[in-house]
């Protein structure tokens, strides 16, 4: 329906881009070279045409989840097209560089890439306007009546404004709500339960209730629709209802609805985020681990006598118990009130420990954990079951950052949200970040926190404990 109609005018602007950017190209090639030599290049010049197509088909598909097409203003179409040509330009470089004999020339190539661009821009700019009046006609456009409350109704109408590509024309509302017509508002065609009478007129195609109605109302207006011959769209208002976004899931005909997308409940995504955490792991725990053991043990024989290790019981995925390793910071005597916060300049640290705190060394040994498959590299941070248990009673949504694996680092840290929370914002943003972390991650994610945490361990951030 809605989201085909999109879809159809996304796919056919790619075939016609796609057909403008080979006549481009072909033209160019037949204005740059001398018809003498052009033979012995064809074969190489449509291998280089094939792959910047698959440029902009794969840019295209990393969009695919974006299944309205605003109609651009020119500064969006610019961007949208620098991203385009970057792709395309991206494919085109790696089959010259694996190529090394392919008789191209790269003047030839930088002097087609304005042409490029300019392709991009204009039919990016033109052809969804064209296609949506060619597809829908204003005079034949489908006409829609909403049905549900009026504010509601006026958020759909602003919606379908700014995603003209649907096709979609509101030739009124039926709703309880006592209101005027006004100027810039939906035309009064009744109340709800004149339905069957409104679409008894010409022209109504399509029926959108704005709102999740009641079981037996939703049949009812069902079996209306379909006596008529006339499309249902239910708007199903289920964030309201859950208080969040929700997310719908379907599996062998079965449709679920969940309160958040888990990206790491995939088992390809968790094959990759092991696959990393084994691959730097790995090497710190054999290379890196035992010379700072050697560096530590040194120290704390001078200042500090006692345990190399310090074991300490934390809530892990699910809030399963786990034993985290970390290096001994604090003397002997005062690691035994773990209940306690400690800050960098708590007087339980031996000087070497407060050192160890300070650069975040001396969680070096979690790689240990990581390894045994109780951490991650990233994720959120493995809290006290008493600390967790204060931050549920500061912020309800707290366990939800349980749901995935701790790690040593996560996007909670990168933020600043380091060390002991204080205050109740700094508790709130904590957990807001984890629950931000396990919506939305990615491989890429992982690593742009490893490596920001690896800066933040040479230049510490201000404030950090």
């Amino acid at each position: 329906m809605i989201s085909d109609r999109a879809k159809g005018v996304k796919d056919l602007v790619l075939i016609i881009q796609c057909c403008l950017v080979t006549a481009g190209f072909w033209a160019w090639y037949f204005l740059y070279y001398d018809h003498t030599t052009m033979e012995s290049r064809v074969n190489r010049h449509l291998i280089c045409n094939a792959f910047m197509l698959l440029g902009l088909v794969v840019d295209a598909r990393s969009l695919q989840k974006v299944l309205h097409l605003r109609l651009p203003a020119l500064e969006e179409t610019a961007r949208r097209s620098l991203r385009q040509l970057g792709v395309a330009l991206a494919y085109l470089v790696f089959f010259l560089v694996a190529e090394e004999n392919s008789n191209i020339s790269w003047v030839f190539l930088f002097s087609f890439i304005p042409l490029l661009f300019l392709i991009l821009v204009f039919s990016n700019y033109l052809l969804p306007r064209s296609i949506l009046d060619f597809s829908y006609p204003q005079t034949l456009r489908p006409q829609a009546i909403l049905l549900g409350p009026v504010a509601k109704a006026k958020c759909l109408i602003d919606w379908l404004k700014r995603n003209d590509d649907c096709g979609l024309q509101v030739a009124g509302i039926l709703t309880e709500d006592q209101v005027e017509t006004t100027a810039d508002g939906p035309r009064l065609l009744g109340r709800p339960d004149d339905l069957e009478q409104v679409l008894a007129r010409p022209g109504i195609t399509e029926v959108i209730i704005v709102e999740f109605p009641h079981d037996s109302e939703i049949r009812r207006y069902s079996d209306i629709c379909e006596s008529h011959g006339r499309r249902l769209l239910v708007v199903p208002d289920l964030d309201a209802i859950f208080g969040r976004p929700v997310a719908l899931f379907e599996n062998d005909g079965y449709f679920f609805l969940g309160i958040r997308e888990e990206p790491l409940e995939t088992p390809v995504n968790r094959i990759l985020k092991r696959g990393l955490d084994l691959a730097i792991s790995l090497p710190m725990v054999a290379f890196v681990l035992p010379p700072l053991m050697l560096f530590v043990w040194i120290f704390q024989r001078i200042q500090s006598p006692g345990p190399l290790f310090f074991w300490q019981l934390r809530d892990g995925i699910n809030n399963e118990p786990f034993n985290i390793l970390k290096f001994r910071s604090m003397h002997v005597r005062e690691t035994s009130d773990v209940r306690l916060p400690s800050g960098k300049k708590d007087p339980r640290l031996y000087p070497a420990g407060s050192f160890l705190r300070k650069t975040s060394l001396d969680e070096i040994p979690q790689f240990w954990n990581v390894l045994c498959g109780s951490m991650s590299v990233v994720g959120p941070r493995p809290h006290l079951k008493t600390y967790n248990d204060q931050y549920r009673q500061v912020y309800f949504k707290a366990y939800v950052r349980t749901l995935v694996k701790p790690g040593i680092t996560g996007l909670a840290q990168a933020r600043g949200y380091r060390g002991d929370a204080k205050t109740p914002n700094e508790v709130i943003g904590r957990i807001e970040s984890d629950i931000e972390y396990l919506e939305n991650w990615s491989f890429g994610l992982d690593l742009w926190l490893i490596l920001r945490t690896a800066l933040q361990m040479v230049i510490p951030p201000r404030g950090a404990v």
